[in-house]
């Protein structure tokens, strides 16, 4: 399972702004460290450096903005992917 720390964030906000930080759970609800991707559908506003998503860009529009990430797990076989919605306002 794959869980974000937060999913909102300013549209005055400067880019490389952190929105939340990403957390892969296995099946025991430890946390494990991941290599990380976003896919396209992040519309060019988001990024994801490590574990954080931040916004790639100054004054993104307001609204409710679909991502999907994937987490591989580094030491143990786990893949995770999971949707969330980041909300501009």
């Amino acid at each position: 399972m794959i869980s974000l720390s937060k999913n909102t964030v300013s549209a005055a906000a400067a880019a490389n702004t952190t929105v939340g930080t990403l957390t892969l759970l296995d099946s025991t609800g430890a946390a494990r460290t991941a290599n990380w991707s976003l896919a396209p559908c992040a519309a060019g506003y988001f990024n994801t450096a490590g574990a954080v998503i931040s916004t790639l860009r100054a004054s993104i529009p307001a609204g409710f903005y679909p991502i999907q990430v994937r987490a591989n797990a580094t030491n143990v076989d786990l893949k995770e992917k999971a949707r969330f919605i980041i909300q501009v306002s």
